[in-house]
Order: C-alpha cells, then sequence, then structure tokens
C-alpha cells in the first residue's frame, strides 16, 4: 500500500539513497505521453513501466531489431525537434527507461548522450534489463553518463543541436507538501542560460510539459521561463526563437495533454517554420506559438513583452520565470492564494493546491501551539519576580531559535539546486551544520570564561554575524557560478560555505544558556523551550517565505534574527553586570584605618 494505492507485487525493486525503483508489466500499446491520435491501432510494443518511488514513471521498450522499426515514436509531440533537426548531436535530460534513447536512435540522430543522476535507474535498465531493453548503452552512437544534468552541461565542453528535456521534474514531493524538496535545478533562467550556452548555432533546446485549455499554468511558466534566458543572453524578439505545439488541435480539450516548447539560441528560420507546420498537419498535431503566428495571446505576451515578470504578475497564478533564488517552478499559487477555496478544484492545481493549504495549515498550528504550550503556561504558572527582567532573555533564545532554522532550512533549498538532488541538499547540510554546530559548541566554553563581563562572548557572537552575512552575501551568489564542478567539488564548495557558518552558530546556544544561569536560572527550562518552539516555526516559515519572496529574503530574515539576538545578549550582559554592582557582595570593604578612627 503506497501513496494511497495498492499496487501488485514489482518484478524487481532496488533503494538506493536516491529513491525507490521499481519495475512492472505494462501493456503492448505503444505507451506516449504525446501520442498523436493519428498513431496507427495496430502500432505495438512490448513494454514494462519503471516508478521512481512509486509515483514518477518511464517505460522501458523492448528492442529486439532496428529502433528505426518502433514506428510510434514519430506520433509523440515530445520528438517534435527530430523532425526540424536530424542527423545531429542530441543530448537527453533524464535517459530514464531509455525511451528518448530510443527516439533520437529511430530519428537516426548521429550522436546520442544520455544523462542520468540516479545509477539505480542506470542500472536497472541497462543491466538488469539489459536484454530486454537491447542494451542501449552498447550502440556505438550512445553514450551514458551518471551524473547530474546542470552540472554536466556546465562542465562540458561540447555543443548540441538538440537539448531534450520532457517532463523531468521533482513534482512527486509537491503533493506531500515537502516543499523543501521541489526544487528543480533546470527550470531555473541560469540553468536555462547554461543550456544555450551550449546550442551549436543550429541548435534546438525542446522542454515538454503538461498542458490543456483547463490548466496551462506549466506551459505558460515555461514560456516565460525560456523568453526571459534569451533576454538575458542578448536576444531582442524572443518570439523569433520560439515554438509551441500542444498534442491535440482540440482547443477546447480539458483532459491533461503534452506541449513542447522549442528554444533556438537564433531565430528559427523559414524552413524551420514550415517543418514544424508539416509535423502539425500530418500528425494533427496543435500549433500554438511560432515566428509570425499565435493562436494564444498569452504566450504572445509572456514571449514579446520587454518584461516578462510584468505580463507573469497580472495572471492570476504565479507564471512569472523562476530563478536559482526562487526555483519552485512547480508552485503556482502565491502567499494569498493560500486558504482560495475557488482553485482547490481548479484543474491542474489541485495538488499544488492542498500543498500550499497543508503549509498554511502547518505555519498556523506550529504559531498556536507554541502559545498554547510556552507563552501561555509560561505567564500563568512562573512567578513574577523570577520574570522581571526576563525580556532579553527572552529575546536572545527566540531569535536564536529562529535565526538558525531560517539559516539552515535556506541553505537546504538553496544547495538543493547547487548539488542537483534533495538527498544531497539533506546530508550535506544536515551533515556539516550537526557536527560543525557541535564543535562551535564545545569551543565557546574555551573561548569565552565569562559571559557577564569582557568582549569575548559579544565578540564570537559578532563572529556568528558576520560568517551568516558573508555566506549570504557572497558564498550563495557564488553558487551559481561553481555549477560547473563535478559533485564531488560542489559537495567540497558546500561544506567551505557551511562548516565555518555552523562552527559560529554552534556558540549561541551555550553561551545564552551560560548567561541565563546566572541570571534567569528559574527560567532555564523555559528559555529552551522557547527556543526548540522557535525553531519549529522557523522551519515551516522559512519555507513559506522562500516561496513568496525568495530563498535570499528568507536567508537574510534569519541574519536579522541574529543581529537581534546579538543586541539581546548585550542587554543580558549589561543586566548582569548591573545585578553584579548592586549586589551585597560587590560593596566595597572599607579601609582599615577608616574603622579603627569609628572604634
Amino acid at each position: 500500500w503506497v501513496k494511497g494505492h495498492l499496487q501488485p507485487t514489482p518484478l524487481y525493486e532496488k533503494w538506493n539513497a536516491f529513491s525507490h525503483v521499481g519495475v512492472w508489466d505494462y501493456t503492448k500499446k505503444p505507451f506516449g505521453w504525446g501520442l498523436s491520435a493519428r498513431c496507427p491501432a495496430e502500432e505495438e510494443a512490448e513494454q514494462k513501466i519503471l516508478r521512481i518511488d512509486s509515483s514518477a514513471a518511464t517505460v522501458m521498450t523492448r528492442l529486439e531489431g532496428d529502433p528505426a522499426e518502433l514506428n510510434y515514436l514519430r506520433y509523440d509531440v515530445t520528438n517534435l525537434a527530430h523532425f526540424v533537426r536530424p542527423r545531429g548531436r542530441v543530448l537527453i535530460v533524464g535517459a530514464g527507461g531509455g525511451r528518448d534513447l530510443l527516439s533520437s536512435l529511430h530519428f537516426g540522430q548521429r550522436e546520442i548522450v544520455g544523462v542520468e543522476i540516479n545509477g539505480a535507474i542506470l542500472d536497472t535498465v541497462n543491466r538488469r534489463f539489459g536484454d530486454f531493453t537491447g542494451h542501449l548503452d552498447r550502440f556505438p552512437n550512445v553514450r551514458l553518463v551518471h551524473d547530474e544534468a546542470r552540472s554536466y552541461i556546465a562542465r562540458t565542453k561540447e555543443e548540441f543541436d538538440i537539448i531534450q528535456v520532457s517532463l523531468i521534474d521533482t513534482w512527486a514531493a509537491t503533493a506531500a507538501g515537502a516543499f523543501v524538496l521541489t526544487e528543480n535545478s533546470l527550470y531555473t533562467v541560469e540553468a536555462w542560460q547554461r543550456m544555450l550556452g551550449r546550442l551549436s548555432d543550429r541548435g534546438l533546446i525542446t522542454f515538454s510539459r503538461w498542458h490543456s485549455e483547463a490548466a496551462p499554468g506549466e506551459l505558460y511558466r515555461l514560456a516565460a521561463l525560456a523568453a526571459e534566458s534569451l533576454k538575458r543572453t542578448g536576444v531582442k524578439q524572443p518570439e523569433k526563437h520560439l515554438v509551441v505545439v500542444h498534442r491535440s488541435r482540440d482547443e477546447t480539450a480539458t483532459a491533461a495533454g503534452v506541449a513542447t516548447l522549442l528554444a533556438s539560441r537564433n531565430p528559427l528560420s523559414d524552413a524551420d517554420v514550415e517543418a514544424v507546420r508539416k509535423v502539425c498537419q500530418e500528425m494533427d498535431f496543435h500549433l500554438l506559438l511560432a515566428p509570425g503566428f499565435v493562436s494564444d495571446p498569452i504566450l504572445k505576451r509572456l514571449c514579446s513583452a520587454e518584461d516578462t515578470y510584468q505580463v507573469a504578475r497580472s495572471y492570476p497564478i504565479d507564471i512569472s520565470p523562476p530563478s536559482d533564488d526562487n526555483p519552485f517552478f512547480f508552485n503556482m499559487l502565491r502567499l494569498r492564494d493560500m486558504f482560495d477555496l475557488e482553485l482547490l478544484g481548479t484543474a491542474g492545481l489541485r495538488a499544488n493546491m492542498m500543498a500550499v493549504s497543508v503549509l498554511g495549515v502547518l505555519l498556523i498550528t506550529v504559531t498556536v501551539l507554541t502559545g498554547l504550550c510556552i507563552v501561555v503556561p509560561l505567564w500563568l504558572t512562573t512567578k513574577r519576580e523570577w520574570l522581571a527582567g526576563s525580556l532579553p532573555y527572552f529575546v536572545y533564545f527566540a531569535g536564536i531559535g529562529l535565526g538558525f532554522m531560517l539559516v539552515e532550512i535556506t541553505l537546504m533549498q538553496r544547495l538543493n539546486v547547487f548539488l542537483g538532488h534533495p538527498i544531497y541538499g539533506m546530508t550535506v547540510v544536515l551533515f556539516c551544520l550537526l557536527v560543525s554546530c557541535g564543535c562551535g559548541s564545545w569551543l565557546s566554553g574555551v573561548l569565552v570564561s565569562d559571559v557577564r563581563r569582557g568582549f569575548s562572548a559579544p565578540a564570537c557572537l559578532a563572529l556568528l554575524l558576520a560568517a551568516v552575512l558573508t555566506a549570504g552575501f557572497a558564498g550563495m551568489p557564488l553558487l551559481s557560478s561553481l555549477d560547473w564542478l563535478p559533485t564531488p567539488g560542489r559537495i567540497a564548495v558546500a561544506c567551505a560555505i557551511l562548516l565555518p557558518l555552523g562552527l559560529t552558530m554552534g556558540m549561541g546556544f551555550p553561551l545564552g544558556m551560560r548567561a541565563a544561569g546566572l541570571g534567569a536560572a528559574n527560567l532555564g527550562a523555559w528559555l529552551f523551550g522557547i527556543n526548540g518552539a522557535m525553531s519549529i516555526c522557523g522551519s515551516v516559515l522559512a519555507i513559506v517565505l522562500s516561496l513568496s519572496f525568495g530563498i535570499r529574503a528568507a536567508f537574510f530574515l534569519g541574519a536579522g534574527c541574529y543581529i537581534g539576538a546579538w543586541f539581546a545578549f548585550l542587554w543580558v550582559q549589561s543586566t548582569l553586570r548591573g545585578r553584579e554592582d548592586s549586589s551585597p557582595a560587590a560593596t566595597p570593604r572599607p579601609k582599615l584605618s577608616v574603622l579603627k578612627k569609628a572604634a
């Protein structure tokens, strides 16, 4: 029983750190997300379905002869680019079960490179089921690469005539509300600029996404992303570089279909447009946008306007081009839409709406529970004399709790994009921060002998602020320019940012507890609870703010919390010194000569 469904026992399954991969028997009818209605009914292809985490699916096809015999591949809208650019060099992002590899072989492409990040999929397709799939990895013009696609594209010096990305995403995580895991490094302006830079003079990028008249959001956002990326490479009129084709000519279709977008670094020629028109006529595809032609006015506005973002803001949902700072391509709801019941029933937005609603309810829940379980009991059960002068302690522990989680979660989100997979982002961030924070906690006891006096404790916290601000102003912007590094190199860069950050962030809590032991010993447990509760609130708030305002905005709010905590600690230190100066033990003893004279 998986994700709400009872599924049969798989023929084969394999686990790795990335995912669970399972294989099941499928059908002899050719499978394709964008197959034309004109695909001959007599076409057959024995296939097995390969599911990742029991949700995202790809197919493996039996190959016993020549791939050119798989005629049904010509009827899939995702393969449109092969009609326009034959006999070229093809880069396939997300080789999966090998379907796009078969398509390139079917169309007789000269050289094919398939990039796949999940080693379990490569092993399943080429080793365990290699006899079934025809050992695609053994074709002389096919090269499979086990790597993260964006890093490979940034690192390679090769140029390609086609870069194909067909329905590649991490959409499955969105339905669970796990927004920290839904970033996708391929659907950002920075990633597109990398891909445009790896095209030959006649090269095309081809992206395929779900589309229907009732749910056009993904296609609109993809078009906005392509247009903005072209503009940033110096293109003045993106609409002359773009083609959009939908699988169905039925403009009133409500069922989910597939649309394919072609983007070229150079203006598309009349021959290119004519080739696309011919394919649309033969396959009964619907041409939505091409140079000199448009059937969708919103696509026209997105691709021809000087300010793509301004056009996107006028649309009911968020179709603005994602960036590395806001890489949530599949979240198209704004913060104000969190409880819009009308959107809950909108086609294509239901899963997104459910996830956003879960996020909103979770934020409200943790905030209310913090009040009910911390603030109210603290006020009702604590002696008033204990609370006197305790405000700076509360501000400090709330600040470091909220600040720590805002910084940690946003770093995890940003490093997901940089490292290319949520598993890398989560493990690298958690490992580095836990180890370095532990070291920082120990180091605080070595560096600071007395939290009441001197500059050692404020200096440690000032070092913390410097590390956070350096990571925000220098470290995070640097990541986009270093995406060409191989995976070990990118992990090393991430560690170089995280380790000094964690080392200083680990000092905050023990310094605060030592100060509380001197000036608010009766509130120690409450301060511990406030810190923990604000950490929980911060983990949800970080995601809400990142979705709404960008990762850096949420990160710098965390930096602001630490700045507030630093001032609160100075306040605490001033209070401790005041108490020490006014205590009887601190009153100066009279000199002996004065005592004798008085006697």
